[in-house]
């Protein structure tokens, strides 16, 4: 097994990683994914007699995910929520919310 890492600047939230891990699950030859968002990285193993990088990376931007250079902060979405530059971030859960959903949200 080889294995290839990649920065992908696209893949930004965690849907964004769930695409890229199905698509390239649907790879033949692919044998292990780990995709991360906030690093942007994603990391393939996969078996070289069956598939290749370069069609690794040709499945990656065909889904609109091309690989890149590494992304600087500066580059992340500028629509940043208030609480991101305030530095904290408080929930307050809905009683309704509370009483309607049993014993699995009471916390």
């Amino acid at each position: 097994m080889e294995e290839m890492s990649l920065t992908v600047p696209g893949m930004w939230a965690d849907h964004h990683v769930l695409k890229v891990r199905e698509v390239l699950r649907t790879i033949d030859g692919v044998e292990e994914v780990k995709a991360q968002a906030l690093p942007r990285t994603v990391t393939v193993g996969f078996d070289p007699a069956r598939t290749s990088a370069a069609a690794v990376a040709n499945a990656l931007a065909a889904a609109g995910y091309a690989a890149g250079d590494k992304v600087e902060s500066a580059d992340r979405p500028k629509n940043k929520p208030e609480w991101a530059s305030n530095g904290s971030r408080v929930t307050l859960t809905n009683e309704l919310d509370i009483a309607m959903s049993g014993d699995y949200r009471k916390y």
